[in-house]
């Protein structure tokens, strides 16, 4: 394509994308509507007009001719690099390996919580039975990085203006909700029931005999949890199967919230089982995490 062709696209989408039409444009410029229109379609304008073009609409000279691209925002750099992986097939060619490229792009984040680095370098490919991690807290939240190449995964923590003990309530659901996880057989009943795809369902029966726990606990146990969480948003869902003996009880599964669990689950594996060693450790938080003053009150 040539350099007038080049002008003449950029031009045009520039306008149309920000709305302008070739009146106005030409009327900013002190031309004809009729001079716009030909530039679009592949003449050229006199070289003092170019800086008010670039100008107007935002941009520099050098985008107008195709040599650059147009200034966008970090978010959506992120996901025109993630788009163009895809169309230019360069080595990603499954969800797995989007879901790599993905944590490569969350490592950026994780080593840029720390404010004062400014250059970017490789996680490397995690070990297996590597446990190590990367932690960096600052005054405004964390960021904590699991390096285990079992269970990678990232998480990025704003603290409320208020603080977080402010937010981090500990009321009698909570308590209800952990001694629930607590009681004998309730990991193993939600572990099979995150086997379920969406719109699969099973009876209580099915699970007690996969999991080789009684019945009676199976309903109670996905009972209490639905009742605890609310109907709308409960991880599981219950529905009744009518047979020949009458109406049973199927059990189903909700991903959007079911899912919690696994971080959940794999967050109490690095608080049983700590990190070995860590890539990267920064700590320039200089409060502590809860505070003292607020905690006393409430007891």
């Amino acid at each position: 394509m040539g350099t007038e062709s080049i002008f003449s696209k950029n031009l045009q989408e520039l306008r149309k994308k920000q709305g302008v039409t070739q009146e106005q444009l030409a009327s900013h410029l002190g031309v004809s509507p009729q001079a716009v229109s030909k530039w679009e379609n592949g003449s050229y304008p006199e070289g003092d007009l170019l800086p008010k073009i670039s100008d107007f609409f935002g941009v520099s000279i050098s985008y107008l001719y195709g040599q650059e691209k147009e200034k966008v925002s970090i978010e959506q750099g992120v996901l025109e690099a993630l788009a163009e992986t895809i169309e230019n097939n360069t080595g990603i060619n499954s969800h797995a390996e989007y879901f790599d490229k993905m944590l490569s792009i969350a490592w950026a984040f994780q080593i840029g919580c720390w404010r004062n680095n400014k250059n970017y370098y490789d996680r490397g490919v995690p070990a297996k039975d590597n446990r190590t991690a990367s932690v960096i807290t600052d005054d405004a939240g964390f960021g904590f990085f699991s390096l285990n190449k079992e269970n990678q995964f990232f998480i990025l923590n704003r603290e409320a203006e208020d603080g977080y003990v402010n937010n981090i309530t500990i009321s009698e659901d909570v308590r209800g909700f952990f001694k629930l996880l607590g009681e004998k057989g309730a990991l193993e009943i939600i572990r099979y029931m995150l086997t379920l795809k969406w719109g699969e369902c099973v009876t209580a029966s099915n699970i007690a005999q996969k999991t080789g726990i009684s019945e009676d606990k199976v309903s109670k146990l996905l009972g209490d949890v639905g009742q605890m969480q609310g109907k709308n948003n409960s991880p599981f869902t219950c529905i009744h199967i009518i047979n020949k003996d009458g109406i049973e009880k199927g059990y189903g599964i909700n991903q959007s919230s079911a899912v919690l669990f696994i971080p959940l689950l794999q967050i109490a594996d690095q608080l049983i089982n700590p990190p070995c060693g860590y890539q990267m450790q920064v700590n320039t938080r200089g409060k502590s995490w809860f505070d003292r003053d607020t905690v006393e009150k409430t007891h």
